[in-house]
C-alpha cells in the first residue's frame, strides 16, 4: 500500500545548480533516498541582484553591507511579491533555477518519487534554515566544498550555518565524497 505524501519523510536537497551539486543529488537519490517513502523538497536559493549564471547556494559572501533590495523577503505584498519574481526570473540564473529544478523533479516523478520545487529569494544560509523549520523538513541534504576553518571564516559557509541553524537533521556531503 503506497503511502500517502503526509505520511512520508520530507527530504530537502539544497541546490545551486553547479556540477558538485548535480553530482550531490544524484548520489542523494541513488544512496539516501527511498523511493516508496520518501518525499523530495528540490531547494535552491537565488540572489535578487545576483548577475553571474553560476550563483546560488554557494555564492561568495559580499563583503558590503546588506543593502534593503538584497534582504530576503519575508513579508511584503503581493502586487511587491510579484514584482519580485518577475525580475528574478527575467535573469538567466532565475530561469535557469526553476528549469533545472522542475526538470530533476519531472525525472524524480517519471520514477515514483514524489517531488516539490521551490525557489528560494534571497541568501541560502539565511533561509534554508527557516524552510526547513516552517516546512517541516525531516532530513536536509546539502553539499560542501570543503573549503576549512579559516576560509569558511571568510566566505561563509551555508553547510555550516546549516548545521548550527536547522531544526532537522543536516547531512553535509563532501564534494570528493560523490
Amino acid at each position: 500500500m503506497a503511502l500517502s505524501i503526509t505520511e512520508k519523510r520530507r527530504v530537502a536537497i539544497a541546490y545551486d545548480g553547479s556540477e558538485d551539486a548535480q553530482r550531490l543529488f544524484d548520489w542523494s537519490v541513488k544512496n539516501i533516498i527511498r523511493p516508496d517513502s520518501d518525499h523530495i523538497i528540490l531547494l535552491s536559493a537565488v540572489k535578487r541582484d545576483d548577475k553571474t549564471s553560476g550563483a546560488g547556494l554557494f555564492a561568495k559572501k559580499e563583503t558590503s553591507p546588506p543593502k534593503a533590495e538584497d534582504l530576503p523577503m519575508l513579508s511584503t505584498t503581493v502586487s511587491k511579491v510579484n514584482e519580485a519574481i518577475e525580475k528574478t526570473e527575467n535573469t538567466p540564473q532565475g530561469q535557469t533555477a526553476r528549469q533545472r529544478l522542475e526538470a530533476m523533479s519531472h525525472n524524480l516523478n517519471q520514477t515514483n518519487i514524489s517531488s516539490e520545487v521551490h525557489i528560494l529569494w534571497g541568501e541560502a544560509k539565511a533561509l534554508i534554515p527557516r524552510f526547513t523549520e516552517a516546512h517541516k523538513v525531516d532530513l536536509l541534504i546539502v553539499g560542501s566544498r570543503g573549503l576549512g576553518a579559516v576560509k569558511s571564516v571568510f566566505l561563509g559557509s551555508v553547510s555550516d550555518t546549516c548545521l548550527k541553524e536547522c531544526p532537522c537533521p543536516v547531512l553535509v556531503v563532501r564534494n570528493a565524497t560523490v
